[in-house]
């Protein structure tokens, strides 16, 4: 079995990746405009259809990359009311695994248009969680999209910075948490786009989606409806099977599917997929308990997801034990963190009693220790600083507008947040996040915009 990379859990929206809107097939027909699929069983029945313009096509390939980088840089931009995403080609390209050379921003732009021109309509297939119910919907997966380009033309290019703007129903579905896990970097690591296709509609179906805390071992489906399902473009069977054949091996080699079984013939052949280990969803009283350092919620859970309840439990008993012997962090969120992932930076020196044993530390091992952690967090601070400082001038500037983008999300217009970009070329990019940062961790957010203002009129 191939090596599993490190895990980097991120999140999926339960109804897009369960309806598996985008077409697992890396190219289609040129005359692939529009796909109808029809669901009934014992439960409900519904009806998804698409429309795509005919210069693109139904969405498909990479686009399921690009989708599910989108939903991640609005989680991580902390689900802003109106559904907005800012973010430039690069930050993009990277969030989706994607490589992030010029020759691929075409490829983006292209995947952009078709998603922001792709009409879908769901009749009683989309499901309000929050209200029990399912609902009918439609929407295009990019409600709205704006870029800036340094030719003035249609192009995306390095120096573009993009607002997208994501649909309400999707909105308000994630900011409602009807959302599940997805290992990211599995998904990303895998080597074609059918395969990651296939994976992240695979992973969906394993949820309830009225439940979602229920999840299956294994589940059948006719294999015509599952073509329907994967918008595979055929009505033959053994070409159905022959189309999902090499993802099939790969999720199997993987580790993702302990087997794939196949019933039956012809057009009542049907398929079973048979899950590899699954893991068990994160304590709700855990992810609370997270919460009150500071964490999100999502933030939470994921780690809990990444780690595992042991560890994370056991990191919140040493992170409890630094706090009360009186080492104060600049974030609690961001050293619980830290802390968890790097326990061997905060061991104590043989000479100082170890923390979790001293449960009444004298007043010198106590200033011992704090002057520790103290110098560890220093540290640490250093080593990314002079990390940033190797990077080029061009990933600096990606690492700022990045910062700029989480922090100061939706305070910027399309045309600022270019201007900005423009700016960073002209100044040290390394101060301004520094700047940046600095302020916020103030609490001088709305400062720091009028000042950036300032300095983008006056330039």
């Amino acid at each position: 079995m191939a090596a599993r990379p490190k895990q980097v859990k991120r999140f999926d929206e339960i109804n897009v990746s369960q309806l598996s809107l985008i077409s697992v097939q890396e190219r289609i027909p040129a005359d692939f405009r529009e796909w109808t699929v029809e669901h009934v069983d014992e439960h409900r029945r519904y009806r998804v259809v698409c429309q795509a313009l005919p210069e693109y096509g139904v969405p498909h390939g990479t686009d399921n990359d690009i989708s599910a980088a989108l939903i991640n840089l609005f989680i991580e931009q902390g689900l802003p009311d109106d559904g907005t995403v800012n973010a430039t080609p690069y930050l993009i390209l990277q969030a989706a695994g994607l490589d992030t050379s010029g020759r691929y921003y075409e490829a983006l732009g292209v995947s952009l248009k078709r998603l922001v021109t792709t009409n879908f309509f769901i009749s009683e297939g989309w499901r309000d969680h929050p209200q029990r119910r399912w609902t009918t919907a439609s929407f295009r997966y990019i409600d709205k999209l704006v870029y800036s380009s340094a030719s003035g033309e249609e192009q995306l290019d390095p120096t573009s910075v993009l607002t997208i703007h994501l649909p309400a129903e999707l909105v308000r579905s994630v900011r409602a948490g009807y959302i599940k896990a997805l290992d990211l970097a599995f998904m990303q690591s895998l080597k074609r786009p059918p395969t990651r296709a296939l994976y992240r509609l695979l992973d969906a179906r394993r949820y309830n989606p009225e439940d979602p805390e229920q999840r299956v071992s294994a589940f059948q489906v006719g294999l015509m409806e599952w073509a329907q399902a994967c918008k595979i473009v055929s009505d033959r069977p053994s070409l159905v099977e022959r189309a999902l054949s090499s993802a099939h091996d790969e999720l199997i080699e993987r580790g993702f599917l302990a087997a794939v079984n196949f019933y039956g013939r012809g057009q009542k052949k049907v398929i079973e997929y048979v899950f590899g280990k699954i893991a068990d969803p994160p304590d709700p009283q855990l992810v609370g308990r997270l919460t009150l350092i500071g964490l999100t919620r999502l933030r939470a859970q994921q780690l809990v997801q990444l780690h595992g309840q042991d560890l994370v439990e056991d990191a919140l008993d040493r992170f409890a034990a630094l706090i009360s012997s009186g080492y104060r962090p600049r974030s609690k969120a961001a050293f619980f963190v830290d802390l968890l992932k790097h326990p061997e930076k905060y061991q104590v020196a043989d000479d100082v009693a170890p923390l979790l044993q001293a449960t009444t530390p004298s007043g010198d091992k106590r200033k011992r220790q704090v002057e520790a952690l103290q110098k560890q967090e220093d540290d640490e601070q250093a080593n990314l600083e002079e990390s940033l400082q190797k990077m080029s001038r061009e990933q600096q500037i990606e690492e700022v507008m990045r910062v700029a983008l989480v922090m100061l999300r939706g305070a910027l217009k399309t045309a600022e947040l270019d201007a900005f970009r423009q700016l960073l070329h002209h100044e040290d990019p390394l101060a301004m996040r520094q700047w940046l940062l600095r302020g916020i961790a103030a609490g001088q957010r709305e400062a720091i915009v009028h000042d950036l203002r300032t300095r983008l009129n006056s330039s």
